[in-house]
């Protein structure tokens, strides 16, 4: 089981090649840090139809899979800079490749038919999953060829070897 701390999304080398963007969230009380479920780093959003961010999965309730293809935010809670601006943003990893530890995952959940993550370049998707009690949009291993459900990056390394963080690379299939 992974925990919540103050970095819970940290990118491996370098990560230049990278497209950030800075986009308005469709809820712009998710920046607030004094919301009780304000977006953390690590934490997975999509784009709606008006170009802002929302949570990827529905975090109502634990094991409801994105169904479109989704972004890690990489601002920590409560960062002064997005709460300074009038129209409440958040960046997150737009496009490119990337490694990334992250904190925002659950290793044992099996969603839709996935499997629990327990082995290198594993492929991954976003779920909705709960740590300590409240509900993330985070990462839980991908049910494989027999799943729709996009495919968000590959385990480089386990938490077990890595400190209690899961290791990933950036990587996408429809």
């Amino acid at each position: 089981m992974s925990t919540v701390q103050k970095i819970n999304f940290e990118p491996v080398g370098d990560i230049l090649p990278l497209w950030r963007r800075d986009l308005p969230l469709a809820v712009p009380s998710l920046a607030d840090p004094l919301n009780a479920v304000s977006l953390v780093d690590g934490e997975w959003v999509t784009l709606d139809n008006n170009y802002r961010l929302v949570r990827a999965a529905d975090v109502t309730s634990v094991g409801d899979e994105a169904t479109l293809t989704s972004f890690p935010v990489f601002n920590e809670r409560g960062r002064a800079d997005r709460m300074g601006m009038a129209e409440k943003k958040t960046t997150i990893f737009f496009r490119g490749e990337y490694e990334a530890d992250t904190r925002i995952f659950d290793a044992a959940a099996v969603v839709t038919g996935g499997a629990a993550i327990t082995a290198v370049l594993q492929p991954l998707m976003v779920a909705t999953i709960a740590i300590a009690g409240r509900n993330y949009a985070g990462l839980v291993g991908h049910a494989g060829s027999g799943s729709t459900a996009p495919i968000v990056g590959y385990v480089t390394k386990l938490p077990a070897n890595n400190g209690g963080k899961l290791r990933f690379i950036s990587g996408y299939r429809r």
